[in-house]
């Protein structure tokens, strides 16, 4: 008999192998538990999320909560009651996984909103950067080496920064030594000759300087950079922009990345908003325009200077300037611009010339240029913003300039509307909350939403570009011994504006409005304010009243200190002086009537003249006369033309002819021209 090993009598008391197929294992039904409970929280975040943004009526939010809430309610009873396995189970998965992702998105989308509109309008200061300058070739290399030493400042144009700055150099140094002027140039002048060792200035005044002194950059070296926090005075305002007219000043500042930095706005906008009739008004002024600077006792300076003391006191000057209210601002840096338009994938614009311009950092190199040509086009960042900054092109200036930057305005804005812009948003908002602030407050901009969600309606917008006045060479207060290029702007334009301030408040029907086309085609409706313009206002009225090295507080307030320092640097930098001329606004009628020619003295004049029937007309500058009446023989000035009654020959002067408005038969005794 054979033996068994034991090896063998392990493998024959082993069990059979069960070759029956397993089914798969399926998923466990608490991970569909857990990915209930997930929708559930986004869902409650979403609602929370808007509530919270208060954008919306709270019917229609709880509307959306109860069909939200009823669908997840839905779904736990459907997880209730299916098995663990089968394709339902993986259906339902799918279709929680998707809500989980769609309500997940939402929520984080309306808090985004929140959370930057909430950043942007919470600024409650604006900061001022002060360098310490000394020469480039300078020992001095700290602030402590400023012992025993001399450094300038201007208490006249930065009293508050100059005294934060030099109370920080106090606790680090003793015994320094402030020289005070009210002339950066002559500072600068002082430490390049020596006089002085440093120059405490804002880095937003360094850019005033390098219009004349191009390579200040380097010739100084900064020591060390202050900054001092201006509070900003909440805005208390009792309108309700859903329903009230408001006027909103868009400031386009060129320096730095964040908005809260006092610089020079290179761009000024007034959006003028009337919310009942669903009307949207844009006013450019041009940066160059002369108005008052309050913040240096109303001077008159460059528009785009009064941003170097705050936006406020921007809106301050340009309410001085036209005799309106500005309600709020809004500041806007020019980087943002760049990251705006490529959040969005680009903004389709019409670009009306051929040009090329600098790029974003100011470099003047040949490969960092842009350059665009003519024609409708789709234009990244960079393009943008260099259409928006250009204006050398001969014929095209700052109106070119300023129309392009509306015109990339209302681009972004037809952008936004677009499936594509909306998909952008997050991208959109996250860029605003960097480079954007505004002293609206957040239950302003949020009721202002809430009532357009609620009233859904197409908006008109239209734009007002003031070109009416004239350009001059004239010495500001902010730069009182340089003189630079200015803009005067015109009466005409200062009504326009204000006109199309007051229509938003007139209610007047359309009876009230009435225009006498034989004279002066002016609409007479009268507004229930009459326009208050400022005393320190100057317009190219007043031009030719006009010294360029002269610094104005009004037309009748002169201060001529600095004026032969100010003629001394405009001959040494061969500064163009482009002397103001008054335009002349007079109306003149488009299709005026046809006299014949009668023969004698008058042969072969065929002088068109309307006589208005009602007004005897005085000449002007410019040697044209009006027509006086027919019952009065009229008298010519020394370059005019003037028309006798039928009945009479009239008598022409020494400078002028005579043209009978009928042939007419002269008597016997006939008499000499005089």
């Amino acid at each position: 008999m054979k033996k068994v090993k034991k090896k063998d009598v392990s493998v024959l008391n082993q069990p059979p192998i069960d070759t029956t197929p397993k089914k798969p294992k399926t998923p466990k039904k608490w991970l569909d538990w857990i990915e209930w409970v997930l929708a559930l929280a986004v869902t409650v975040f979403l609602l929370f999320c808007l509530y919270r943004l208060s954008m919306f009526e709270l019917q229609i939010v709880l509307s959306i909560a109860g069909v939200l809430l009823a669908f997840v309610l839905i779904l736990l009873i459907l997880l209730i009651k299916r098995k663990s396995g089968g394709w339902k189970a993986a259906l339902y998965r799918i279709v929680l996984l998707l809500y989980i992702v769609a309500a997940g998105f939402g929520a984080y989308t309306l808090n985004n909103t929140y959370v930057t509109l909430n950043d942007i309008t919470s600024a409650r200061q604006s900061v001022i950067q002060i360098d310490l300058l000394t020469k480039a070739d300078s020992s001095l290399d700290s602030v402590e080496d400023f012992a025993k030493k001399k450094i300038g400042y201007s208490n006249h144009a930065d009293s508050f920064a100059s005294s934060a700055a030099m109370a920080d150099i106090n606790t680090q140094t003793a015994t320094v030594e402030y020289v005070d002027m009210n002339d950066y140039q002559q500072l600068y002048e002082k430490l390049q000759a020596g006089e002085i060792d440093g120059l405490l200035i804002p880095h937003n005044r360094i850019s005033l300087l390098r219009e004349e002194y191009k390579s200040i950059e380097k010739d100084t070296k900064t020591i060390e950079t202050f900054k001092a926090e201006r509070e900003i005075t909440p805005v208390t305002s009792n309108i309700d922009i859903s329903k009230e007219p408001f006027v909103v000043y868009v400031a386009g500042i060129d320096e730095g990345d964040d908005p809260s930095i006092d610089a020079r706005s290179d761009v000024n906008i007034l959006v003028m908003v009337d919310p009942q009739n669903n009307q949207m008004t844009t006013v450019s002024i041009p940066r160059d325009s002369y108005v008052p600077n309050p913040a240096l006792e109303n001077g008159s300076d460059k528009l785009t200077h009064l941003g170097n003391d705050g936006a406020l006191n921007s809106m301050e000057g340009i309410e001085e300037a036209f005799g309106i209210d500005i309600d709020y601002y809004a500041k806007v840096n020019f980087q943002s611009l760049i990251h705006i338009v490529d959040a969005l994938g680009g903004v389709d614009v019409d670009v009306k010339i051929d040009f090329n311009e600098q790029d974003e950092n100011r470099s003047f190199k040949k490969s960092d240029k842009i350059y665009l040509k003519k024609g409708m086009q789709t234009l990244n960042g960079k393009e943008a913003l260099a259409y928006a900054r250009h204006r050398k092109t001969e014929g095209y200036g700052t109106t070119g300039r300023e129309n392009a930057q509306q015109q990339i305005i209302q681009a972004i804005m037809k952008k936004l509307t677009t499936a594509e812009g909306i998909s952008h948003i997050n991208d959109l908002m996250n860029v605003a909350s960097k480079y954007v602030a505004t002293n609206m407050p957040l239950s302003a901009i949020q009721s202002f939403v809430s009532k357009q969600l609620r009233d859904v309606k197409p908006w008109s917008v239209d734009s007002i570009t003031l070109k009416g006045g004239t350009d001059a060479t004239l010495t500001t207060v902010s730069m009182p011994s340089l003189p630079l290029s200015c803009y005067l702007l015109s009466p005409g334009d200062i009504v326009k504006v204000y006109n199309a301030y007051q229509r938003m408040y007139d209610s007047s029907p359309m009876k009230n409005f009435a225009f006498n086309l034989s004279t002066n085609p002016q609409c007479t409706i009268k507004y229930p304010k009459d326009q208050s313009v400022s005393e320190f206002m100057i317009t190219s009225a007043a031009a030719d009243r006009l010294n360029p090295y002269s610094v104005y507080y009004g037309i009748d307030r002169v201060d001529s200190s600095n004026a032969g320092a100010s003629e001394q640097r405009a001959q040494t930098n061969n500064i163009e002086i482009v002397v103001p001329q008054a335009p002349v606004y007079d109306y003149v009628p488009s299709q005026p009537d046809y006299v014949p020619d009668t023969g004698g003295e008058n042969a072969g004049s065929s002088e068109p003249v309307t006589p208005p029937a009602t007004d005897p007309g005085t000449g002007d500058g410019d040697g044209t006369t009006t027509t006086p009446p027919a019952t009065d023989p009229g008298t010519g000035d020394g370059g005019g033309t003037t028309t006798p009654p039928a009945t009479d020959p009239g008598t022409g002067d020494s400078g002028g002819s005579t043209t009978p408005s009928e042939p007419v038969t002269p008597p016997a005794d006939t008499g000499t021209a005089e």
